[in-house]
């Protein structure tokens, strides 16, 4: 069963993701700020990280570097969940290395679909 691994500070959107993710067969752990997401990865080695841009005590950029600079999280694709929509936010977060910028609101469904897709095609 995958495990993803959620990094926001609202509530609202783990509590969306958990359910709906966890009834699609997915394993969701939470954390609700940069920090607490950094050794969360490091610990839980998810499948996939959806990671939002604007939290407290570090943003989604800040993880993301810290992440992809670590050897024990390197490899461990980044889906950024923000409602920063602006050019240069986007180009930042894949010059970090993460593999999909989508922005809030987000459609579980589609969201779903594009968890899915990835991850089946890691596997192949």
């Amino acid at each position: 069963m995958p495990k993803i691994l959620i990094v926001d500070d609202d509530e609202t959107m783990h509590l969306i993701c958990r359910a709906y993710l966890g009834r699609a067969g997915y394993t969701v752990e939470s954390a609700m700020d940069g920090p607490e997401g950094v050794e969360k990865a490091a610990s839980l080695a998810p499948d996939l990280i959806l990671l939002d841009v604007n939290m407290p005590k570090m943003s989604g950029f800040d993880v993301a570097k810290k992440l992809k600079e670590k050897p024990e999280t390197r490899g461990t694709p980044i889906f950024m969940l923000t409602s920063l929509k602006q050019e240069g936010n986007i180009h930042k977060g894949y010059e970090l290395g993460i593999e999909e910028y989508i922005t809030k609101p987000v459609n579980v469904e589609h969201l779903k679909l594009r968890i899915d897709k990835f991850l089946q095609g890691r596997k192949s």
